[in-house]
């Protein structure tokens, strides 16, 4: 019902400072799912006053009822076609808060077209008296409650509605791409994203089709904040060979299918490519300014006999020059750039020479050319006019998405909402406000005011919440100027981000994850020993795992949590371990996270086998179990200092190396080794007995 947890040892450490404060009240600052009044509230109960804020429709209808106050949400007049079935649950306060919460579902659909949205429609009708019954009785079963809740601009509450002595706890959301990742501007450049700020002008596209329009339509638009930020990412990786890194809930516009007759366009997070919508719309090609002679002389006839019209029913770009030498060598060198052209001649004798392709590679022209009148004689265009046609929008296929755990990104916003990355549509980073916006687009409610919050505002929060006597604020970004505040480091999982807990006063501590560990009943190959004749896998606790991976496992490999853990052994003899991951790639094949032997025996290509025993049949019936799914390979990543893998290359029939990325100052891999690698073969094309003999054919006598 809400949404988000606090772990425990940030509860500990919020505990322990809260418990000192004096008074009976304390004040939470953008309470977005109301999670420290939660663990407030179970801590102190009845002993302390709570009290929260924020700005979401979502979230101020939550902070309403568990201050007891009304909740004025009213189904708009144009959605009452499409959702008046849902009054008889908006009378009641505990019914509408029920429906709303249930709106962050489902509400995504309303006025698409498409069978897709009509059968997700018809099923939420099909379900609704369940869902919404069990709701709406945890609605009344819950037992925290608001002193008081405050709709508006956190500096502003913070400003007027607490008082200067009263404790403060806040968890702001200082919210996305990859700084690296270019951008399209007004200007036709391509410009890395950390290097634009707020103030710059982009060319974009509605976030939405407009209403009486079919298609999306570009627009001009103004980054409003632009800031860095460390979030944990994913790689998505294209069918063309393209990868960009961005943060997980990055939403791109994409269509569930990959026929131009039958889309299904909408935006999809990043990490949600390959099961809801694997097609992702490229808008134009990238570019880089030309530098060569031919390429000034044409942007010098551009800009001295060209034009650029975007019309309503004709938008062309090009020049006019009479038949002779320079119009030959226009189109010669044109097309020596990579350009066509398209001529007519005038009853006068002038001939047009345009640009052909549309609007898409007119914009190349313009900004490889750089011929300066036209690019500003464009930015004066009705850029409106030129629609995101389906046809005109090539589809590339997602074909893996891989997470890379926490990456420096930069966060935008933009006045459109959108903007165009490495050609690609994409949406702002989706940040907390826009989870909820279908449901300010349809309930009318007591809307609060507030203002961006830019980098300067940010600041403004932090100097807030310490200008009184006590108070905590977590952050994810360490500050070092606020080094003697540190009341604790949380990093609740080997592969999460940690949060930086600062307080006025009281304890310290660094919690870091710590994982259980169990014995293996199980002898392990000595270093004499030799194999022997019968395979076979078992199935390891998560403590057994974490227990052999913390001996044999490279130390530079931060440890996950695997959907399942095998160790493989022979003759009953432990020889090492596999783990798998339910599918990054796609949907048919498993991420095989972890393989490895155990470090003191004799064999050399040990690795090897461990590999063919994680393909194994038996294998892929534990992770087809596992999944309850269908699984029929597998891929995994190496980072090597070496073009190819010892342990994955040749010698383990069907697997391929499907990419090779050398590490750059833009993407360092892992940090350490030099390639990474990604490799993927067949699961379930042979068993385990068969795993063995071929091993010990090729390997088996290619000892230390």
């Amino acid at each position: 019902m809400f949404h988000g947890s606090i772990p425990a040892p940030l509860r500990s450490i919020i505990y322990e400072h809260a418990g000192t404060w004096p008074g009976e009240d304390i004040y939470v600052g953008c309470s977005g799912n109301f999670t420290i009044e939660r663990v407030l509230a179970a801590r102190f109960g009845e002993e302390r006053r709570i009290h929260g804020n924020d700005i979401t429709a979502y979230s101020c209808a939550l902070g309403w009822y568990l201050a007891g106050d009304p909740l004025n949400y009213t189904l708009r007049e144009e959605y009452e076609d499409v959702l008046g079935w849902l009054k008889p649950y908006l009378e009641d306060r505990t019914d509408l808060l029920a429906t709303l919460m249930l709106g962050t579902r489902f509400l995504q659909y309303v006025g698409r077209e498409g069978a897709y949205y009509e059968r997700m429609m018809a099923a939420t009708r099909d379900q609704w008296e369940r869902m919404h019954d069990k709701t709406a009785t945890k609605l009344r079963n819950l037992e925290t409650r608001l002193g008081s809740f405050y709709a508006g601009d956190v500096r502003d509450y913070l400003r007027e509605g607490v008082p200067s002595e009263a404790p403060v706890v806040m968890f702001p959301p200082f919210y996305c791409l990859a700084p690296e990742h270019r951008l399209l501007t007004a200007d036709l450049r391509w410009v890395p994203c950390g290097e634009l700020k707020a103030g710059d002008r982009l060319l974009a596209f509605d976030e939405h089709v407009p209403e009486g329009r079919v298609h999306r339509r570009l627009r001009w638009s103004e980054i409003v904040r632009s800031e860095p930020a460390v979030k944990e990412c994913v790689r998505v990786v294209l069918e063309d060979g393209t990868d960009i890194v961005c943060t997980a809930d990055h939403p791109w516009l994409a269509d569930r299918y990959d026929r131009p007759t039958k889309p299904v366009r909408s935006w999809v997070r990043a990490d949600r490519l390959l099961t809801d919508a694997p097609y992702v719309i490229r808008l134009m090609d990238t570019w880089e300014p030309a530098r060569s002679y031919e390429a000034g002389w044409l942007a010098g006839m551009f800009d001295g006999e060209g034009t650029v019209v975007v019309g309503k029913s004709c938008t062309k770009a090009g020049i006019c020059q009479l038949p002779g030498p320079i119009a030959d060598q226009f189109v010669l060198w044109m097309k020596e750039q990579g350009f066509d052209t398209t001529g007519s001649v005038r009853p006068s004798g002038v001939a047009n020479m345009d640009i052909g392709g549309g609007w898409p590679e007119i914009l190349r022209v313009l900004g490889t050319l750089r011929p300066e009148r036209l690019i500003r004689r464009l930015q004066t265009q009705e850029i409106d006019r030129l629609s995101l046609r389906s046809r005109g929008n090539p589809r590339v296929k997602v074909v893996a998405v891989e997470p890379v755990g926490p990456r420096p990104i930069q966060s935008i916003m933009t006045t459109t909402g959108t903007y165009i990355g490495e050609g690609f549509a994409m949406h702002n980073s989706g940040d907390y406000q826009a989870q909820f916006a279908p449901i300010d687009a349809a309930f009318n409610w007591p809307e609060p005011t507030f203002g961006d919050l830019t980098e300067e505002g940010k600041e403004e929060i932090i100097a807030q919440v310490q200008d009184r006597p006590n108070w905590v604020l977590g952050l994810h970004i360490e500050r070092p100027e606020l080094r003697d505040k540190l009341a604790g480091v949380v990093q609740t999982a080997n592969r999460g981000l940690p949060i930086y807990v600062y307080a006025a006063a009281g304890p310290r501590r660094i919690v870091r994850p710590r994982q259980p560990v169990e014995p293996i009943p199980m002898p392990k190959i000595s270093a004499d020993d030799e194999l022997g004749d019968r395979m076979t896998i078992h199935v390891l606790t998560g403590g057994q795992f974490a227990a052999i991976r913390s001996q044999f496992m490279s130390k530079t490999i931060k440890p996950g949590s695997p959907l399942i853990a095998c160790g493989v052994a022979v003759d009953g003899k432990l020889i090492g371990a596999f783990a798998y991951l339910p599918p990054k790639f796609d949907p048919n094949t498993a991420y095989l996270m972890s393989d490895f032997p155990v470090s003191w025996t004799r064999y050399r290509r040990l690795a090897k086998l461990i590999v063919m025993a994680a393909s194994t049949k038996e294998a892929q019936l534990l992770v087809q179990r596992s999944l309850s799914k269908r699984i029929d390979s597998w891929a995994t990543t190496a980072f090597t200092d070496r073009p190819n893998s010892a342990k994955y290359g040749r010698g383990i029939p069907g697997v391929k190396l499907q990419k090779r990325t050398e590490a750059s100052s833009k993407d360092p891999g892992d940090g350490i080794h030099r390639y990474q690698l990604q490799y993927g073969g067949p699961l379930g094309a042979y068993d385990l007995n068969e795993a063995l003999t071929l091993w010990k054919t090729k390997h088996g006598k290619d000892l230390r």
